[in-house]
């Protein structure tokens, strides 16, 4: 008869499957636009950029409570590229959002 596994062991189990789950959590975040330079959010003036960052949902706990931590801004042909760095006021993930600024826009 096998014994049952011991509590620190299911304990690392279950961390471990979390941390895949968020892992994959986060690789689908990155598809989803403003997940990456490639795939930003187009707006068409800068003074939205931080509205919409933080109406867009925390993508591990589905909360609406995202905080601006910084931003970093870059010039492109095809306008300004600026990344957000947003973190969820109630799980603390970090998640990077990222928009691009029509060009001639102010």
């Amino acid at each position: 008869m096998p014994r049952p596994p011991r509590p620190r062991r299911q304990q690392r189990e279950q961390q471990r499957a979390f941390r895949k789950t968020v892992r994959q959590l986060e690789r689908l975040a990155a598809e989803l636009p403003g997940g990456s330079p490639e795939r930003p959010i187009d707006v068409a003036s800068a003074s939205v950029v931080e509205t919409k960052a933080r109406a867009i949902q925390c993508v591990q706990c589905d909360a609406i409570e995202m905080e601006l931590r910084g931003d970093h801004a870059s010039s492109t042909p095809r306008g300004v590229l600026r990344e957000l760095a947003m973190v969820c006021r109630q799980c603390h993930a970090a998640r990077a959002i990222w928009f691009r600024v029509a060009a001639g826009a102010n």
